[in-house]
C-alpha cells in the first residue's frame, strides 16, 4: 500500500461497513427467516415507557386512591376512602322459591288418618298388561348370525339369501311353471317360487316340510350386476352397500323366514 492510499473498506462478511440486521426487525435470509415474520410496531420501547397511570388493572382508579397527609402511606392513610353506593334493585330471595299462592289448599278428610282412602291402588285391566301366559318361553335366545371361520383368516359372512350370478335368469317354478321374480327357493336343480312354497309348507299338497327344509333361498343378480345378455358384468351398485344388505338380511333371518 503506497503512502497517503486510504485503506480499503472492510465490507467482507458484514463487518464494519455494514449494518448487521438482526432479527425482530429485519428477515433472516434463511429457512428460519422464511417462516417467522419479524415483529412490527415500535421495538426500542421498553418496560418503563408505558402509561401506567392511564391505564392499570388496579383495582382503584390513581385519582381515587386514599392518600396520607402526613408524608408516608399504609396504615396512615388519613384520607377519606371511597365508599360503594349501595345498590337495591337486587332481587330478594323469595323471588326464587315457587309461588306457593297459586297451589289449591288440600281438602280436609272426613275421618281421621284418611282411613277412607284406598290403601292400594286399582289392579291393571289384562287388556292393557298381558299376563304371565301371554309370553314366549321357549323362544331361542343368544342368536348369532351364521359366520364361516377359518384357521388364521377372516371370518366370512354367510348370507340368509344366496346371490345366483347369470346371464339370464331361466328358472322356473315346478308347481305352476312360471318364471321365478325376486327371491324363490332351490334345492339341486328344483325350484319353486315363493308362493308355492309358502301353500305346500302350510298344507302339504306335494312336499313334505322335511324335504322342503333342504330348499334355500336365492335371487338371480339383477339388482347387482347387468350383464347384458353376456358373461361380463356391470357393477351396478357399490360392494359396501351389498354387504351392508346382506349383514341386514342375516340378521333379521334369525327372527323372520
Amino acid at each position: 500500500m503506497l503512502f497517503g492510499d486510504e485503506p480499503p473498506a472492510k465490507i467482507a462478511f458484514g463487518t464494519t461497513a455494514v449494518n448487521r440486521p438482526t432479527f425482530p426487525t429485519d428477515i433472516a435470509h434463511d429457512c428460519f427467516g422464511n417462516g417467522q415474520t419479524p415483529l412490527r410496531g415500535v421495538p426500542n420501547v421498553g418496560p418503563g415507557s408505558y402509561n401506567n397511570e392511564e391505564k392499570t388493572t388496579f383495582r382503584y382508579v390513581l385519582d381515587q386512591q386514599p392518600m396520607s397527609r402526613r408524608g408516608y402511606t399504609f396504615n396512615a392513610r388519613t384520607e377519606m376512602r371511597k365508599t360503594f353506593e349501595v345498590k337495591n334493585n337486587n332481587p330478594s330471595p323469595d323471588t326464587y322459591q315457587m309461588d306457593l299462592t297459586r297451589i289449591p289448599e288440600k281438602k280436609r278428610a272426613f275421618k281421621p288418618f284418611n282411613e277412607i282412602s284406598e290403601r292400594f291402588k286399582a289392579r291393571a285391566r289384562s287388556a292393557d298388561v298381558p299376563g304371565p301366559g301371554s309370553y314366549e318361553c321357549d323362544v331361542k335366545q343368544n342368536r348369532q348370525i351364521h359366520m364361516l371361520h377359518s384357521f388364521g383368516g377372516r371370518a366370512k359372512l354367510i348370507p340368509a339369501i344366496k346371490t345366483k350370478c347369470m346371464a339370464l335368469n331361466t328358472d322356473k317354478c315346478a308347481v305352476c311353471q312360471q318364471a321365478a321374480i325376486g327371491d324363490y327357493y332351490q334345492y339341486r336343480n328344483e325350484v319353486l317360487c315363493s308362493k308355492c312354497f309358502n301353500f305346500n309348507w302350510q298344507w302339504q299338497e306335494k312336499y313334505k316340510r322335511t324335504y322342503l327344509q333342504a330348499f334355500q333361498k336365492v335371487r338371480d343378480c339383477s339388482s347387482i350386476h347387468d350383464h347384458a345378455g353376456t358373461s361380463a358384468k356391470i357393477q351396478l351398485s357399490d360392494d359396501k352397500l351389498t354387504t351392508k344388505l346382506q349383514r341386514k338380511e342375516a340378521y333379521l333371518s334369525l327372527y323372520w323366514a
